[in-house]
């Protein structure tokens, strides 16, 4: 079964060898990820049927979340009141699910 990533790959490439145009449009959401709230990607979760124990374990996962930065020898803490976790899997999920 071809993904719709391999099938796009697959008509760009013939595009490209038979010498025709090949045009792609890219849509980069600015934010997106980081200014989701968490009220939608809850709400999104029980829209699809997640059961509730669930739900509120993403909910804990999300509102325990804080952001350190350093410079030097300063450091700064502070809690996180929106947007996905980023580098896992569970920010695509989210994120797929709140849009849908």
């Amino acid at each position: 079964m071809e993904t719709a990533l391999h099938q796009l790959v697959v008509q760009v490439e013939k595009a490209l060898d038979q010498q025709e145009i090949a045009l792609g449009i890219f849509l980069d959401i600015e934010g997106a990820f980081n200014n989701t709230s968490y009220d939608s990607m809850c709400a999104a979760l029980v829209r699809h049927g997640v059961d509730h124990t669930i739900v509120r374990w993403v909910r804990a996962i999300l509102e325990g979340r804080q952001a350190t930065v350093t410079l030097g020898s300063l450091s700064r803490s502070v809690a996180v009141s929106r947007g996905c976790p980023q580098g896992g899997v569970l920010s695509p999920l989210l994120w797929c699910l709140v849009v849908d």
